[in-house]
């Protein structure tokens, strides 16, 4: 980690020019196979959509989970390789309201990328985690308590997620400083059996913020927190944790006109109780690194990787895309 926060640094103490654009927070969250699917909202920017206009986003996250542990009551294995493709469409329908609609893709699969994030790992000297005694290239989802098999998955499956509603409310609109609160409502049209959906309906709600910095070199600095209310009939039910807490925190320069290297920080509370393990009864926390890339004024690449802080509470690799276009 202290590798990458370094890279980070040298990329900023080499800034040339500055043009004023809409840099915006990695859409993201913890893409582990039992959290993924809730409620918890994409880090958001602090600016909504203006009237009348429609912005339209496909993010991508490639995620690799290898984890397994043991307590005393528990085993827990997690391998497998996810892909979620996320299509999201927000308008303005006043001066100070959005409205917008999230509709998942999700796979699940072997996978190829674990000799990879093998070899990535030695690369930058970061711990490997459980990899070193998982099979390459497998599937299985897996969870024993107190001798009783209350999940175990060992086949690839393809659908569609739990559609989400979103209502956003704009705070403060200023050049320097912008903040907005949303609210989301997700359904449970997925199979949670498969890993698709959560099986459950849930409501969050969000604040979100975004400042920049002045002087010839300005930075921009992203903060968001919200609570997430999950409902009934999760997979782990008898264990799962309704009242969550999440919240992010990110930092972005802008190079020149098409390139703004970001970092970001995600946070949640735990999900799911009477665990020992790190994997279901932890708190989970995210580092992800990479760029913008401003294609035009109305559509931004985003390209970027996240790696686990909080050891196996989230995938120890994930890929991350996006793009973004504004009509």
């Amino acid at each position: 980690m202290t590798r990458l926060l370094c890279f980070f640094i040298f990329c900023l103490s080499s800034l040339v020019g500055f043009t004023q654009t809409n840099i915006k927070p990695f859409p993201s969250h913890n893409q582990s196979p039992l959290i993924h699917y809730f409620c918890i909202p994409n880090a958001e920017e602090g600016h909504i959509v203006s009237k009348n206009k429609l912005s339209i986003s496909a993010i991508f996250n490639l995620s690799s989970n290898s984890t397994n542990a043991i307590s005393s009551n528990e085993i827990v294995y997690f391998d497998g390789e996810m892909a979620r493709f996320d299509l999201q469409a927000r308008y303005g329908i006043s001066p100070r309201f959005e409205i917008g609609l999230n509709v998942p893709f999700i796979n699940h699969s072997t996978g190829f990328m674990d000799s990879s994030i093998n070899g990535f790992h030695d690369f930058l000297g970061l711990t490997g985690g459980a990899r070193a005694n998982t099979p390459v290239d497998g599937i299985l989802y897996a969870y024993m308590q107190d001798g009783k098999s209350l999940f175990n998955i060992n086949e690839s499956s393809f659908g569609v997620g739990d559609v989400s509603f979103e209502l956003g409310f704009k705070l403060l609109d200023q050049k320097s400083h912008s903040m907005a609160l949303r609210a989301y409502l997700k359904m449970n049209n997925a199979d949670k059996f498969k890993l698709l959906g959560s099986g459950t309906l849930d409501f969050s709600v969000q604040f979100a913020g975004q400042a920049i910095g002045v002087g010839p070199r300005p930075a921009y600095f992203f903060y968001s927190f919200g609570y997430l209310r999950v409902g009934g009939g999760s997979l782990l039910e008898d264990m799962q944790i309704n009242d969550i807490a999440f919240a992010s925190l990110g930092l972005a320069v802008k190079v020149n006109k098409w390139l703004a290297p970001k970092m970001q920080l995600d946070y949640h509370s735990r999900f799911y109780k009477n665990s020992l393990t790190q994997e279901l009864g932890d708190y989970g926390m995210q580092f992800l690194l990479g760029s913008d890339f401003i294609l035009s004024e109305k559509m931004i690449l985003t390209g970027g990787f996240a790696e686990d802080v909080k050891i196996n509470t989230s995938p120890d690799f994930v890929l991350h895309l996006g793009l973004s276009y504004s009509l």
